[in-house]
């Protein structure tokens, strides 16, 4: 609700909507108070002058009010300290604190803080400035929320109070980034307390102090060798330093998460498609970090196979393809050599969306960055190398397409050619068999098992068309990615030690980071995902409402701590009912008057619009949405199209599900939203809720071979093929999430919450640009300005009485104590003076004691027991004196003026009592006088109604008959009416003759008629049994007739039928007779074509033999013919030879033949070395030219040549018969 307009004063500047959203600054220059019209000019907002040319306009104030602003020029940290509350005024605070010039992001409202996303960085403020400083005098930043949580946390209380800050905006307005900004501080405040109680002597161990500096080279040194060691070994190896490793771990688990979990959308670079709930667990005694925990809400599984178009998949696919690893690359079979975004098109998942780049994310710097966050959380490079092979195998898989092929079982999908080669990629990558991940894609996998039998389940496969096969790529590729990510929160949930066993003991402050308000439309299209993450920010919204409105007002009321209307009163006053009247004016005190009036202990303080009927629209466990979403989804044959009629159907009458346009009903279904109407396309809504995992792919994750896969355990056991999901709803998303978000918002509601609320300063993300239009919408859906209101005269911080009794007694002991009556308002009202507190700053409840907004210091001050200075228990006793002085003085005056008033009285009531005796005597006197008068009148009275009555009824005797019936026929006559019965006496006795006389004639008339109906009905009987005697003999008859009849008949049909029957049979006998012919026919006409076909082919084949014959034939008399030639020559040279050796042997003497040696010897032997030569060359030369004619004849035979040379002589055999004659003569 925002600030009712005031007075209209000329002059002064105000603020007038345009719109529904838009407002402009003008100064209003004349106002006329009978017509309520007023002269509105345009403002310039920067220089606070009119603008020129001067813009008038008449406003009628009644229907466009006018609202004042708040003075230029100036803005408050604190948006409850303005003079003037609205939307107007609330929005120009927000975008003066956004110029770039002098940007500050944030701004308070109360205790939430107001976060406008800068779209830039900005240096963040020194931590040491807000850990143990007075928060007043900090400037507004999440550092001051995360502080305020930490000493509540710290704050020592009989009860655990877990602290939680809640996140909340639309995608895009910082939620990630805040939250970054709220963990970052959380560990370095841990360290800062850790080091305090060290150098203050609490802590009794010897462990050395450390700095953020020595924290950041410890963890880096030591992050080389976390990986070798599993989680237990990291945990007692960082036992001594446990809170500065846990809380670098703890940041560096952002960077994992944000790779794995966020992507690129239209409205955010780096939306996240899950939320996180963090918890950090602290040290019940100096409140050190000693565990953190991660729960994950609601991955995106489907923007892994269908990113929506203009937006990205998730960043570690791009961060991987870009990170310039060689090497990597290359082992994950992705082409290093080419360009990235070449890279990056080439893959399915990838390109279809159109967008594969980020203006503001490089994806390389945050791969290394990643790289370093797995290996401190304890992910050394095997694992890194085995987690990055899944990736990359997701991707392959995506690359693997279908064809067509025409089976026994129809048209069927099959591997096509472009695929094989991704598909033996991805099933190395992701270690399965190929052919079983193969099978898995093509084939559906039925058991059937006998009831009541022992025999094994039988087992069939069903071939799948491209469709369904495309269903189960895309299901494994999202079953592993969903594995990946689970394995990843794992491992972080390990390194960073988190105690489950203590959860109950120890106090944790829970960060929660959930996806923001997402509407898509008009670019794309709202689907399952976008219902369920709106759900969870309806749940979000409904814990803000019932923590600032509802239980705020009721927390005032039982507390009778009543809050004003007027919101430009500062403080709630107190107002008790037990017997305290409301202040009244006296004189001229106008501000009593003001008090008097606007203080009403039973109207409503702030009004609001509640989400519980949009909660229980969606997801109520009896008819809601989601119920109906499980309903269809559990019967046989579910359809998208079934759903959207069921849910028109149900929910055409409820107030947040309005009716689409009928052109579009049949595809969508529209939600009224606290944020606004929301339309989803109902478009695979059943296979996005069903959520059933085929027991084919479970085997197939079971068997893999990455560490990874086999890490997780299966996520369904039963069978989506066996049998429909009928008994499926606990394993339904819409159940699950339901289920999960009511366990958030229990855990939420039972801790402190703290609240951030981020602001998208407008919808394309450009720096320096405030929309007003979006920043005012974003602040009506949030409810801004109605906790605004609330939280302005609110009281946010407070403590029971009993806790500061058990605080402050061993201080002061139980005397002291006792001195008070053990009354804890009391002693704690004691507490409060004797430590000075401002009188405004705080108020008192019947159980609690209430600070103002800003005002924690004074409660770390309260419970701040070890430096309270020994004189606070005598300054309670002398307190306790004092209002015991002061309650005697009070009694005494009191006492006196009782006495005074009480001798007045006394003479009062003297002269009271006798005029009481006189007023009584002459009262009695003038009664008895009035009751004589009143005794005559009455009995006149009597006289004069039975004379009137009896004057009535004069000569009307049937009117005398039928009162004496009226009276006679009361049970009771009254007593004025008995004289009537003595006046119509003589009536009533000739009435009872009559009477008499009437008796006896009806006696007569019933015995004579009864002796005549007693006549008919014995005649009538006899007729009726010789009726029935005839119809016996008639309907027997008829039955004998009708029974040959039937049989008749039915001899009949059983001939015809038996004729059809056997016509029939005939008929289908020939049909299948000569069907089978024909089979038989066309299998013989197919054989003997076949048959005929062979005889053609081995014809030809005949053919070609023959003429291989005739070329070897010509072959080996070619061959015979140089073979005839060859042994002529052979026979030729042999005789020469032999002639030769006649010669020698025939010489002359030994003397001449020794002459002839000795002088001849030379010239001889080298004619016959000539001789020899030459011959020898002849031969040689025909021997090759038979041996080139057998190289041919045996390429052409491929027969092996034979060498059939002679062979050659030996060289100088003359010579040699020379010398053995010339040994012998010698």
């Amino acid at each position: 609700m925002t600030e009712q307009p005031a007075k209209i004063r000329v002059g002064d500047l105000y603020w007038k909507q345009v719109g529904s959203n838009g407002w402009v600054l003008g100064k209003v220059t004349a106002y006329d108070d009978d017509t309520t019209t007023a002269t509105f000019e345009l403002v310039d907002e920067d220089s606070g002058d009119v603008q020129r040319p001067v813009q008038k306009e008449l406003v009628n104030v009644t229907v466009a009010p006018l609202f004042p602003s708040n003075p230029l020029f100036s803005t408050c940290a604190d948006m409850t300290s303005l003079h003037h509350l609205h939307e107007a005024a609330l929005v120009k605070n927000l975008q003066d604190r956004s110029v770039l010039s002098n940007q500050r992001p944030y701004t308070f409202m109360a205790n939430v803080l107001i976060a406008i996303n800068p779209l830039r960085y900005l240096e963040e403020p020194d931590k040491n400035s807000y850990i143990g400083q007075s928060l007043d005098r900090c400037p507004p930043h999440p550092y001051h929320v995360a502080e305020s949580a930490y000493r509540q946390l710290a704050t020592v209380r009989p009860v655990m109070q877990n602290q939680s800050i809640i996140i909340s905006g639309e995608s895009g307005s910082g939620k990630t980034e805040t939250s970054k900004i709220i963990l970052d501080f959380l560990t370095v405040r841990a360290m800062s307390s850790n080091r305090q109680h060290r150098q203050s002597g609490d802590d009794c161990s010897d462990e050395p102090e450390v700095t953020t500096k020595q924290h950041k080279r410890v963890s880096l040194r030591q992050a080389r060798v976390l990986s070798s060691f599993s989680s237990r070994d990291i945990s007692c190896m960082l036992t001594s330093n446990s809170a500065v490793t846990l809380g670098e771990r703890l940041m560096e688990t952002i960077p994992i998460l944000e790779s794995f979990g966020n992507a690129k959308t239209h409205r955010n670079h780096n939306s996240s498609r899950f939320g996180k709930y963090m918890r950090l667990q602290f040290s019940s005694r100096h409140h050190e970090l000693t565990g953190a925990s991660i729960d994950t809400y609601l991955l995106e599984k489907s923007r892994l196979v269908h990113p929506p178009t203009g937006e990205r998949n998730f960043h570690i696919f791009y961060e991987l393809l870009r990170s310039g690893r060689v090497d990597l690359l290359d082992q994950l079979h992705l082409t290093a050599s080419l360009d990235p975004e070449l890279m990056i098109s080439s893959f399915y998942y990838l390109n279809r969306s159109g967008c594969t780049a980020s203006e503001i994310l490089d994806d390389g710097t945050n791969f290394h960055k990643l790289v370093d966050a797995l290996q401190l959380v304890g992910i050394d490079a095997t694992m890194q190398l085995d987690l990055f092979r899944l990736v990359a195998g997701v991707l392959h898989l995506g690359n693997v397409s279908f064809d067509e092929e025409e089976t026994e079982e129809g048209t069927t999908a099959c591997i096509g050619p472009n695929g094989q080669e991704a598909l033996e990629i991805a099933s190395s990558l992701l270690g399965m068999q190929k052919d079983l991940l193969s099978c898995a894609m093509l084939n559906k996998r039925i058991t059937r098992s006998t009831p009541g039998s022992s025999r094994r389940n039988s087992i069939y496969y069903l071939k799948k068309d491209i469709r369904q096969a495309t269903y189960s790529r895309d299901t494994i590729a999202k079953t592993v990615y969903e594995h990946v990510f689970t394995w990843l929160m794992r491992r972080c949930a390990s390194a960073l030690e988190y105690n489950e066993a203590l959860r109950d003991v120890l106090p944790y402050i829970g960060v929660l980071d959930i996806f923001g308000f997402e509407d898509f439309e008009p670019r794309n299209r709202n689907s399952f995902e976008q219902l369920l993450i709106n759900y969870a920010n309806e749940t979000l919204q409904s814990i803000f409402n019932t923590c600032i409105f509802q239980a705020e007002q009721e927390l005032y009321k039982s507390e009778h701590i009543h809050v004003p209307n007027n919101v430009s009163l500062a403080f709630p006053f107190p107002l008790h009912k037990c017997g305290i009247d409301q202040p009244k004016a006296t004189g001229g005190d106008t501000s009593v008057k003001l008090l008097a009036e606007r203080l009403n202990d039973t109207s409503e303080l702030i009004s609001y619009v509640d989400n519980q009927e949009c909660l229980n629209l969606i997801a109520s466990r009896s008819g809601g949405v989601f119920s109906t979403i499980d309903a269809i989804s559990r019967l046989p044959g579910p359809s998208d199209r079934k759903l959207n009629e069921r849910l028109h159907t149900l929910f055409k009458r409820h107030p947040c599900f309005p009716t689409p346009h009928p052109k579009e009903a049949h595809e969508m279904f529209c939600i009224v939203h606290y944020a606004g109407m929301v339309k989803y396309h109902i478009e695979s809504f059943i296979d996005k809720n069903n959520n059933i995992i085929s027991a084919q792919f479970e085997e197939l994750m079971a068997i893999s071979k990455s560490s990874v896969l086999q890490a997780q355990p299966l996520l369904s056991s039963a069978s989506a093929n066996s049998s429909p999901p009928t008994s499926q709803k606990g394993g339904s998303v819409t159940h699950m999430f339901s289920v999960q978000m009511r366990g958030l918002a229990s855990e939420l509601e039972g801790t402190r919450c703290n609240f951030i609320r981020c602001i998208k300063p407008n919808a394309e993300m450009e720096v320096g640009v405030f929309d007003r239009a979006s920043v005012v919408d974003q602040l009506r859906c949030s409810g801004t300005v109605q906790a605004c209101s609330v939280l302005r005269v609110g009281l946010p911080t407070r403590i029971l009485y009993a806790e500061v009794v058990d605080t402050y007694l061993p201080l002061v002991g139980q005397e002291t104590y006792e001195k008070f009556n053990c009354n804890e308002r009391l002693f704690t009202q004691a507490i409060c003076a004797a430590l000075a507190f401002p009188s405004d700053a705080y108020r008192l409840g019947d159980t609690r004691l209430f600070f103002r907004t800003g005002k924690i210091d004074l409660l770390d001050k309260l419970l701040n027991v070890n430096k309270m200075e020994a004189h606070v228990p005598k300054m309670l006793v002398n307190y306790l004196v004092k209002r015991r002085w002061l309650s005697a003085v009070t009694k005494v005056m009191v006492y006196k003026m009782w006495e005074k008033v009480f001798v007045e009285c006394r003479y009062r009531r003297s002269s009271m009592t006798i005029q009481c005796w006189w007023r009584q005597y002459k009262a009695r006197q003038e009664r008895k006088s009035l009751a004589a008068q009143a005794r005559v009148a009455a009995m006149l009275a009597k006289w004069a109604k039975k004379l009137q009555v009896m004057k009535s009824f004069a000569g009307k005797p049937d009117e005398k008959i039928e009162l004496l019936n009226n009276l006679l026929a009361k049970p009771v006559v009254p007593r004025g009416q008995k004289w009537l019965l003595t006046w119509l006496g003589p009536l009533q006795r000739a009435m009872y003759v009559q009477k008499l006389c009437r008796k006896a004639c009806v006696a007569f008339l019933v015995k004579r008629g009864f002796l005549w109906l007693y006549q008919q009905v014995r005649v009538k009987r006899a007729q009726l049994l010789l009726q029935t005697q005839a119809r016996i003999v008639l309907a027997k008859r008829r039955l004998l007739q009708l029974v040959r009849k039937r049989r008749a008949k039915n001899l009949w049909r059983k001939a015809i039928f038996g004729a059809r029957v056997m016509s029939i049979f005939n008929r289908e006998f020939n049909r299948v007779h000569l069907h089978r012919l024909e089979q038989g026919h066309e299998e013989l006409t197919a054989a003997n074509l076949a048959l005929h076909a062979k005889v053609a082919d081995l014809s030809m084949k005949l053919d070609a033999v023959e003429l291989e014959k005739k070329q070897l034939q010509r072959l080996v008399a070619s061959t015979a013919t140089a073979l005839a030639e060859r042994n002529a020559r052979l026979q030729l040279l042999e005789a020469k030879i032999k002639t030769q050796q006649a010669q020698v042997v025939h010489q002359d003497s030994l003397m001449l033949r020794l002459f002839k040696f000795f002088t001849c010897s030379s010239s001889s032997s080298a004619a016959a070395k000539n001789h020899r030569h030459a011959v020898d060359d002849s031969s040689e030369s025909s021997v090759a030219t038979s041996m080139s004619d057998e190289s041919s004849f045996a390429d052409d035979v491929s027969v092996k040549p034979v060498n059939l040379a002679p062979p050659r002589p030996r060289k100088h055999r003359a010579n040699n018969h020379v010398w053995k004659i010339s040994r012998f003569c010698f």
